[in-house]
C-alpha cells in the first residue's frame, strides 16, 4: 500500500523501492493495477457501452467492467511493456521486461482517479437517482491524469534503463508517433 500512495509524491523512490520488493508481490500487484486501471480508465465510458442491453444496463456495467479488466491486463502487462521494452533496448537501455512491467503498471495509477470518483458518487447518484453522476469525465481531469501519468513513466524508465530523462521522453514518445502514424495511414 506504501508504494500506491508514495507514487504521487516521489515516483523515484517508489521505483527505487520496487527494485528491492520481491518478484511474486511485484507481479501479482502488476496485475491487479493492470486490471484496476484500465476499469478507472474505461469507467466514465460504461454508460455508452451499457446502452446496447437496454432495461438491464447493470449488466451491461457488470460485463464491461469485466471485460476492461481482463483486456487491460493483456495490454497494460503485456503489449505497453512490451512496446516500452522494446524501444529502450534500441536507446540501450538495461531494464527488463518484468521491471518494464511495473514501471507501466504504476505510472498509470493516477488513472483509478476516475475509478474512486465514480465510487464516491454512487452514494448521491442513488439519492438523486441520476446515475450519470458516477460516470464523471472532465478534459481537466484528464489532462492532470495524462500528465502525471506521463511524469510517473518518464522517472520509472530513466531509473530501470539507467538513462536520462529526455531518453526516457523518447522511449515514450516513438511508440505515440508510430501509432499517430498508423492511425493517419488507415484514415
Amino acid at each position: 500500500m506504501k508504494s500506491l500512495l508514495s507514487i504521487w509524491a516521489s515516483p523515484v523512490k517508489t521505483f527505487e523501492f520496487l527494485s528491492k520488493r520481491d518478484d511474486s508481490t511485484n507481479r501479482t500487484m502488476v496485475n491487479i493495477l493492470s486490471a484496476m486501471i484500465t476499469i478507472g480508465a474505461v469507467f466514465p465510458q460504461l454508460k455508452n457501452l451499457s446502452e446496447p442491453f437496454g432495461n438491464n444496463k447493470i449488466i451491461g456495467i457488470l460485463i464491461g467492467i469485466i471485460l476492461s479488466g481482463l483486456i487491460g491486463i493483456i495490454i497494460v502487462r503485456f503489449l505497453l511493456a512490451l512496446i516500452y521494452w522494446a524501444i529502450g533496448r534500441m536507446l540501450k537501455g538495461e531494464a527488463s521486461k518484468k521491471q518494464i512491467q511495473l514501471v507501466v503498471a504504476y505510472s498509470l495509477i493516477p488513472y483509478l482517479i476516475y475509478l474512486g470518483i465514480g465510487l464516491i458518487l454512487i452514494i448521491p447518484a442513488l439519492i438523486t437517482k441520476n446515475l450519470d453522476l458516477v460516470f464523471y469525465h472532465h478534459p481537466v481531469t484528464y489532462v492532470v491524469v495524462w500528465i502525471l501519468s506521463a511524469r510517473n513513466l518518464i522517472y520509472g524508465l530513466s531509473y530501470f534503463n539507467k538513462y536520462s530523462y529526455g531518453y526516457a521522453l523518447l522511449n515514450i514518445l516513438i511508440p505515440a508517433g508510430i501509432f499517430e502514424l498508423i492511425k493517419l495511414v488507415i484514415n
